[in-house]
């Protein structure tokens, strides 16, 4: 029977064929699976730490950012203030025209302060006045200035002479026939533009900050379309770099906080790393066996030796004590 049982082909063919067929077939299985969870694996860490590395990044670059657009915003003032001046004047009763210096109240701001304590300021006074005869024969006028605190706090004041430009017969004429096409389409008038700088250097008091501005021209025939009052910051040192190079200083700027807030997160990381889940130690931080943790597992194997060794004791007194009895009976 066994000769036939090992001459059967249906026999050689399970046991040679088939079952290594099987057994090869499983282990490449396996092999393949075992290959793909570890690959699987790998692509999530992977893709933990990217994710983790794009958080931190862009953490801190936007810190960086924040931390610099809210220094510009604190440390540089508003470039120019521009206010409109409304003259007003008294008229005459007997005739035409004005019988009072032409005065204008300009309020700065209804808060306590406008301008930056310790910042140089440029005031000045901007008039369109028109090329009429009256003004070309006004000469040489004042323009005064009062800047004054709430309660009426005198703070500082200025005068400064002005005048419109000369131009002669000839270069009115050329001038007028060049630009009579605009002049006659409304697009420009005949007038002058004067700056008057009444302040070059002006320092708001902290103590009294100024509020509001008094301003007269001290001429009667003087001839005013409109007036506007320009106070402009007039930076030095740090603050003039970043007006006049605002792209490189926020480079540098952005750059100097991005190194410094980097820094900061890479202490803060290192030293948080201790309270971290396991989770994450696991996932970002190798693991790196100390000399303290060998002797700890070389002490929990002689525990678990030692536990093994009592347990077979036990199990062999248990047996001698079963033994013993059966002995004794027999006798």
């Amino acid at each position: 029977m066994s000769l036939v049982k090992y001459l059967n082909p249906f026999t050689i063919i399970r046991e040679y064929i088939q079952r290594p067929i099987e057994a090869f077939a499983v282990k490449q299985y396996m092999g393949y699976r075992k290959k793909t969870d570890d690959s699987i694996t790998n692509v999530k860490e992977l893709v933990y730490r990217i994710a983790v590395i794009i958080l931190f990044i862009t953490a801190i670059l936007w810190t960086s950012i924040f931390m610099y657009v809210g220094f510009y915003n604190i440390y540089m003032p508003n470039v120019t203030h521009v206010r409109p001046v409304h003259f007003q004047f008294k008229p005459c009763e007997d005739k035409s025209g004005i019988c009072s210096y032409p005065y204008a109240y300009v309020p700065l701001t209804r808060q306590s302060s406008i301008l930056m304590p310790k910042q140089p300021y440029r005031i000045r006074l901007v008039l369109d006045m028109p090329e009429s005869p009256v003004n070309k024969d006004l000469g040489m006028f004042m323009v005064c200035i009062q800047m004054r605190a709430k309660g009426g706090y005198l703070v500082s004041s200025s005068c400064r002479s002005a005048m419109i430009r000369y131009r002669s017969l000839l270069h009115k004429t050329m001038r007028t026939f060049v630009l009579s096409p605009l002049y006659l389409g409304g697009l420009d008038e005949e007038k002058q533009q004067l700056k008057v700088e009444l302040f070059s250097d002006f320092e708001d008091d902290p103590a009294n900050p100024a509020t509001d501005v008094y301003v007269e021209l001290q001429s009667r025939y003087a001839q005013v379309y409109s007036s506007e009052l320009q106070v402009q910051a007039h930076f030095t040192g740090l603050r003039w770099f970043m007006f006049n190079w605002p792209k490189i200083s926020a480079m540098f700027g952005i750059s100097t906080n991005l190194f410094f807030v980097s820094f900061v997160f890479i202490l803060s990381w290192y030293h948080l790393q201790d309270g971290l889940p396991n989770f994450f130690k696991n996932k970002f931080r190798p693991a790196v066996k100390t000399e303290g943790d060998e002797k700890l597992y070389i002490g929990k194997v002689k525990l678990e030796r030692e536990d093994s060794a009592l347990f077979e004791e036990d199990t062999l007194l248990k047996e001698f004590q079963q033994i013993e009895p059966k002995e004794t009976k027999k006798t």
